[in-house]
């Protein structure tokens, strides 16, 4: 694992092996130099298990082993307590580092990247006879595609619980990003707020804003007069229907649960989106948003789909700060809840080269290369 991943960092070029890293001597990285990639677990274990094909089955570790391993959780042999061998949180620390699930389905995690050609000025001459003996590999060179698309580990779509990691602190991961924002009921409470200042109603509201220039052969004058609206639904949409609706709106925004609710249109969901020759930038603006990975996801699709689901702070009715508790006289935030956020860039794009960047300042910024238009 040390020789083939390491921290994906923005300004590390070539990419060095967490192993190499520690040869050389640097620095351990901080937050603010990672990219905040995501990687899928099971990319890695299929990394593991490419490299060992052709390796005797003793050598081989299984994969509910190889999970633990993950997490800092595999068992070390009484025969050789004494010894110390690093485990994947020891490699990757889980603060900088951290395990997640996205949508209920696949397991990540943030910010490494796979070294497919390490350099191996650092390794003995023993060792890499050693590791030819063992995998029955002539060298270090992986096919890149081969090795995290290796067959024999299927994707792990359960329930997405997550074993206490060993050495972490704060990263544990007893309540899951899914476990909130499932799809089947992610707009399940849309109704249960209602606007402030407003009369009551029973839709769901669609938020349509003019977030780019309209094509040129768009007839302008036929749009002449128009301003961002809400369309109210008169009942729930299924997850299709909405789909259609939100593919409809071309350049807009669809907007659900306590994303939806601001007075006066949208407090959170404002977007602005750039080009250049090989990239989109998008910018989010998403104030009052928790920023915890655990209850945050940004997902770019192959279409040029974005899709954000967060959970809002602001808005409540009592704000306690310190010694001191402040019943609101005016609520025109987002009230506190669950919210989704899509929208689309202009063209495909190649989602696993995307880096986004969630500040401080409650904007979130993402860079993802454009994709190959397909005939």
């Amino acid at each position: 694992m040390g020789t083939y991943f390491g921290p994906d960092l923005r300004e590390e070029r070539p990419q060095k092996s967490v192993l190499q890293r520690l040869a050389e001597g640097l620095p351990l990285y901080n937050s603010k130099q990672l990219n905040g990639s995501q990687m899928k677990t099971v990319e890695v274990e299929r990394v593991y298990y490419h490299v060992l094909r052709k390796a005797d089955q003793s050598v081989i570790v299984k994969l509910p082993w190889l999970q633990q391993f993950f997490h800092g959780n595999l068992p070390i042999p009484a025969q050789n307590s004494t010894a110390s061998y690093p485990q994947f949180p020891d490699l990757f620390p889980p603060q900088l580092h951290p395990h997640s699930r996205f949508r209920n389905r696949y397991r990540t995690i943030e910010s490494i990247v796979f070294i497919n050609n390490p350099d191996l000025f650092y390794i003995k001459p023993e060792d890499v006879l050693r590791f030819k003996r063992l995998t029955g590999l002539e060298n270090f060179l992986l096919d890149r595609d081969g090795a995290r698309f290796h067959t024999s580990v299927q994707e792990d779509e359960s329930n997405g619980e997550f074993p206490t990691p060993r050495s972490s602190r704060g990263s544990q991961r007893t309540r899951h990003l899914n476990d909130i924002l499932n799809p089947k009921d992610h707009l399940q409470h849309v109704n249960d707020v209602n606007p402030v200042n407003s009369p009551p109603y029973n839709g769901i509201p669609l938020t349509y804003s003019c977030m780019a220039p309209l094509p040129a052969e768009v007839d302008t004058r036929l749009v002449q007069g128009f301003e961002p609206g809400m369309i109210f639904l008169p009942s729930y949409p299924t997850m299709e229907e909405w789909e259609d609706i939100s593919t409809a709106t071309k350049s807009g925004t669809a907007l659900t649960g306590s994303a939806a609710m601001g007075q006066i249109g949208p407090v959170i969901g404002l977007v602005d989106i750039g080009e250049c020759e090989d990239s989109y930038l998008f910018r989010v603006s998403l104030p009052g948003v928790k920023r915890d990975e655990r209850e945050f996801s940004c997902e770019v699709e192959n279409d040029g789909k974005v899709l954000i689901r967060g959970v809002t702070t602001a808005g409540e009715k009592t704000v306690y700060r310190y010694s001191q508790v402040f019943e609101m006289q005016s609520r025109n935030l987002c009230p506190p809840g669950h919210f989704s956020i899509s929208f689309k860039l202009p063209g495909p794009v190649n989602p696993q080269q995307f880096s986004g960047n969630f500040g401080t300042d409650g904007i979130l910024e993402g860079i993802v290369m454009k994709g190959k238009h397909r005939n």
